[in-house]
């Protein structure tokens, strides 16, 4: 009985204790003072638009997290390791608009999650008023999950028409180097007069056989038909590409040296700088979709029909040039020569696969780029 009785006084005299606050064995996770960890944000997608002015960007983005807060900055240093202007705080919408302050220049943006990785972005095409195509090939994603730094490569058409203003705003670029893919009559016909800093400006023998002579005939043959010079237009790529070798190995050999930023252009800013882009891109890991996507970009950025015909009413017509030639032409027969036609890439890049066993074969072999200047330029270019 005594045993019980104690037991029971025990017992009680236990819950008497536990019930004036006698410290039991505390639990940590409900005693820690530390704050969990904000979870992470990250941006799926980061867009950048042209605004009706020069200075004038919409930016768009999408995080996996509805509603997250985000900080916007924005700075002339594709880096952002000076010049960084913070232009929003604490955002939780999805897009901003922002007029940068005079003078207009090239414009590089970052949104930043409160934890997480920052993206950045830019316009793709350089907002010039006498530029052909003149586009950055940055912002795009790899297959091992980089993306293309932006600020280091552009892709352009011919630079003829560029002015003042347009050389004011490419001087911030910084660009050495100058690929010109142009025959020399095109060059004679349309200088580059470069005017934004010093540059090493690099052209190339014409081709013993260009591939022109291919839809050239098409287009001469009485009985052409759209069809057929879309046809001559596919089966021209690649021989373009086999034509152009040495040109676009020279374009790699440059970049692998280190002369960055570095830009190179044809006459239209599709087929030979296309190539030239898509060949790159491939080699910095770009899936093929992205590569021709990039491609088939040119005919929605630039009125191709409409640049030719004018270049033809500034030609003699007692020259009978190419221009005046061109624009000659029915529309629907011309049509075929200025787009940017998904398949006309497309074929290159299986050719080179039935032939070589892969694009970057082609590279290796055709346009002699080492493995070691592969290796630098994924260092230089990718981040």
């Amino acid at each position: 009985m005594r045993s019980a009785i104690a037991f029971i006084s025990g017992l009680v005299a236990a819950l008497a204790l536990a019930a004036c606050g006698q410290p039991t064995e505390p639990d940590s996770a409900a005693t820690s003072s530390e704050a969990p960890a904000p979870a992470t944000v990250a941006i799926t997608s980061f867009s950048v638009e042209q605004g009706a002015a020069a200075n004038e960007y919409l930016l768009h983005w999408v995080t996996d997290a509805p509603d997250a807060p985000v900080r916007l900055e924005v700075s002339g240093d594709p880096d952002f390791t000076e010049d960084v202007m913070v232009i929003a705080q604490d955002i939780t919408t999805d897009s901003y608009r922002w007029t940068a302050p005079p003078p207009p220049r090239r414009q590089y943006f970052s949104v930043v999650p409160a934890s997480g990785d920052a993206v950045r972005g830019a316009v793709r095409l350089l907002p010039l008023e006498g530029g052909r195509n003149f586009r950055d090939l940055g912002g795009y994603a790899t297959e091992d999950g980089r993306s293309v730094r932006w600020g280091r490569v552009f892709r352009s058409g011919v630079m003829t028409n560029l002015t003042d203003g347009d050389y004011a705003y490419l001087a911030s670029l910084g660009i050495a180097t100058i690929c010109d893919y142009r025959s020399e009559e095109e060059r004679h016909e349309e200088p580059t007069r470069w005017a934004a800093g010093q540059v090493d400006y690099v052209t190339f023998p014409d081709p013993a056989t260009p591939a022109g002579s291919l839809f050239l005939g098409a287009l001469r043959d009485p009985d052409v038909t759209p069809e057929r010079v879309a046809d001559a237009m596919t089966a021209s790529y690649a021989q373009l590409a086999q034509d152009h070798a040495s040109a676009f190995g020279t374009m790699f050999d440059r970049l692998a040296a280190g002369e960055i930023p570095l830009a190179f252009n044809c006459s239209a800013g599709k087929d030979r700088a296309g190539i030239s882009a898509a060949l790159l891109l491939t080699a910095l890991g770009v899936p093929r979709a992205t590569v021709v996507a990039d491609y088939a970009l040119s005919e929605q950025l630039v009125d191709y029909v409409a640049e030719f015909r004018g270049g033809a009413d500034d030609e003699p017509a007692e020259e009978g040039g190419a221009y005046a030639f061109l624009a000659a032409l029915p529309l629907e027969i011309l049509s075929p020569l200025m787009r940017s036609d998904p398949r006309y890439i497309e074929h290159a890049l299986s050719w080179m696969d039935e032939e070589y066993g892969g694009v970057m074969n082609f590279i290796r072999e055709e346009l002699a780029v080492t493995d070691a200047e592969l290796s630098a330029i994924r260092a230089a270019l990718l981040e």
